[in-house]
């Protein structure tokens, strides 16, 4: 195979990698579109060496946003879930002070639940694990999403960065007619 044949093969194939990867493969641009097909058609090589691919193909990376969404919205239920404890706790708590013992400690009461004054679930105990349990989940998910936009952006640079100098090489001959 010719050498302008072998650049014009890796040219495409490195563009066709770029946009999967970028999933921008069903949303490109009219001026992308046009590039895109007559690269793989081998028309207007001319024309296309003389255009900045970076702005026809701009650099696009897939961020997690499922995951952001959900570590977001989870970070305040460990407050949430506590609040809420407290306030099933404190009513009866306060009726404890008045009818039992004026002078009792609330986390002890929170813990103890004398009487069953209210439902377990709430008792410190559950919600400290509970709020553990979160708290691990939301760790774990931190460190997952950083693993995965990490990664992600170095398959993307490095793509993209083919990609350029496939395009580039391609280009080089028409450039020098």
């Amino acid at each position: 195979m010719p050498m302008s044949a072998q650049a014009h093969e890796d040219a495409v194939n490195a563009v066709d990698k770029w946009l999967t990867v970028s999933k921008q493969t069903n949303s490109l641009g009219a001026s992308a579109r046009v590039f895109v097909d007559d690269l793989r058609s081998n028309r207007n090589q001319r024309e296309w060496s003389r255009v900045n691919v970076e702005q026809i193909l701009p650099f696009k990376s897939e961020t997690p946003r499922l995951l952001l969404v959900i570590r977001a919205g989870a970070l305040f239920l460990p407050i949430l879930l506590t609040w809420l404890a407290l306030s099933q706790v404190i009513g009866p708590f306060s009726l404890y002070l008045q009818n039992q013992q004026s002078s009792a400690n609330f986390l002890w009461f929170w813990q103890t639940n004398p009487g069953h004054a209210f439902a377990e679930p709430w008792s410190l105990s559950h919600v400290a694990l509970t709020d553990a349990a979160v708290l691990a989940f939301l760790t774990v998910l931190a460190m997952r999403i950083t693993w995965w936009e990490t990664s992600r952006a170095e398959r993307t640079e490095n793509t993209y960065a083919e990609m350029l100098s496939a395009l580039e090489f391609y280009f080089v001959s028409a450039r020098d007619n």
